[in-house]
């Protein structure tokens, strides 16, 4: 996680072990393959609970979120203000205060005023559909935030209370509608020592942009159900009037303020 990003944590699975490193004697093909089988085994597993934090600039990111194979949920937490995504096949709902709505969703005060804590359902052709439903369910959710190179395997240690391997490699770029955010730092992925390996914690230090910023997210209750019901009340986005507000920035939840 992805509603108003302007620096972004994400890359594909499928690119995992190859996206922004270059050819090099030292990468580990046991690291790669280690990173690629745990999230493998995290997506056959279909679901999983997770934690994280995204500082940058001063302020902090905080998502807590469940992500299933077809439906999520995340609370998102920046400063003082928490905002709460669904998504349930391919409607997605947000919920969210007057500034929320104004940032996430583009529109303008006066409209933000009359729904704040309401649930407001998008729609595929809602512009800021995407940058919402993004980053919510299983393979989204990996996709949109582990983001690196695997090039060396670490040393056995215990990570939130679990014997864990790790892996270590530096972060990748991100290309998001044609523009790349450049990352420089080293990323670290730990996972279960047991099979199947499953992420327990991954981190990432360094700068995108130019701008520095650090990522910590937990990884817990793999396979478990996700249990996401649609909200009564809600108010289709369509409906709103959104005269001149301001445009959603699109890409994975992260912070409001820094490039992009």
């Amino acid at each position: 996680m992805g509603l108003v990003v302007v620096i972004l944590v994400g890359v594909g699975v499928g690119l995992i072990a190859t996206s922004g490193s270059s050819p090099s004697t030292s990468i580990s093909p046991v690291a790669r393959r280690l990173a690629r089988s745990a999230l493998a085994a995290t997506i056959q597993r279909g679901s999983f609970h997770y934690v994280s934090e995204f500082t940058s600039q001063g302020q902090t990111q905080r998502t807590v979120g469940d992500a299933g194979p077809s439906s999520g949920k995340q609370v998102i937490t920046i400063g003082t203000d928490t905002f709460t995504v669904l998504v349930i096949g391919t409607a997605c709902y947000f919920q969210g205060n007057e500034r929320q709505i104004v940032e996430q969703l583009g529109l303008p005060i006066a409209v933000a005023a009359a729904h704040s804590g309401q649930w407001i359902s998008l729609a595929p052709g809602d512009a800021p559909y995407a940058s919402v439903y993004v980053a919510v369910t299983t393979r989204s959710a990996l996709d949109t935030n582990v983001v690196f190179a695997p090039h060396q395997q670490l040393g056995p240690s215990t990570r939130a209370g679990y014997p864990v391997l790790g892996i270590t490699g530096p972060m990748t770029n991100e290309t998001v509608e044609g523009q790349t955010q450049r990352a420089q730092g080293t990323a670290d992925l730990y996972v279960t020592t047991s099979r199947p390996h499953l992420p327990v914690l991954y981190t990432e230090n360094g700068k995108i942009d130019k701008v520095a910023s650090k990522l910590a997210m937990t990884f817990s209750k793999w396979g478990e159900a996700v249990s996401v019901s649609a909200p009564s009340g809600a108010v289709s986005y369509a409906s709103l009037e959104t005269g001149a507000g301001t445009t959603p920035t699109t890409g994975p939840p992260v912070l409001t303020s820094g490039p992009g």
